[in-house]
């Protein structure tokens, strides 16, 4: 199952000196190159007993402030950020041997927001999240698409629920790998210091 990796090189003196410049360049080349989402982002966090859980979610925006998504907030992610905010996400994309690692804490965003962003969504998307008891047992899975289409068929409008929105995740730590022929992989780190900006190390493969 071994694979060899490419054989391009990741160098100090092409990267950004601000980490999320350098996050945009390499998800525009993962835009072109990958052939499914390349915005689908590992989420791991951790809950009150110091358990670890991980899923795949989509990251929606980012910017110089953070990196956004959207969840229901009572799903088991929503619970474990309520307790500790701390999280990590993963962007891997296998066409240009790359991965990016984040670490921060995540944040709500405003609720104007998180309307703007249900408001846009499709009609069985938002009837399916206002409906939704994310995480939790579910009986009967007809049951639940006979609820989704008994509210879509209503014609009522379907407003974002209170349990439903979005996340920032402000960072304070990146990685970026580049994957290399013999392991031999290139990996720089930026770490926050403060006020003054980023610190760059090369790091082991």
């Amino acid at each position: 199952m071994r694979k060899e990796y490419s054989q391009s090189s990741l160098e100090r003196e092409n990267l950004s000196d601000n980490p999320f410049e350098q996050f945009s360049k390499w998800f525009e080349e993962a835009l072109e190159f990958e052939p499914h989402e390349a915005n689908a982002m590992v989420l791991a966090t951790v809950d009150s007993n110091s358990a670890p859980s991980a899923r795949v979610v989509l990251l929606k925006s980012f910017s110089g402030d953070g990196f956004i998504f959207f969840t229901n907030y009572s799903s088991k992610k929503g619970g474990d950020i309520s307790v500790n905010n701390k999280v990590a996400l993963l962007f891997y994309w296998p066409q240009t041997m790359r991965q990016v690692r984040v670490e921060g804490s995540a944040i709500k965003i405003d609720e104007a927001d998180s309307d703007e962003y249900f408001n846009s969504r499709p009609a069985l998307s938002k009837a399916s999240s206002a409906l939704s008891k994310q995480s939790s047992p579910l009986e009967n899975r007809d049951e639940f698409d006979k609820m989704v289409n008994t509210l879509l068929r209503s014609g009522a409008e379907i407003s974002r629920p209170d349990i439903w929105g979005g996340y920032i995740v402000k960072p304070n730590h990146f990685e970026f790998w580049q994957g290399g022929i013999g392991r031999s992989h290139d990996r720089f780190s930026y770490s926050l210091r403060g006020t003054d900006g980023w610190s760059i190390t090369r790091l082991y493969p």
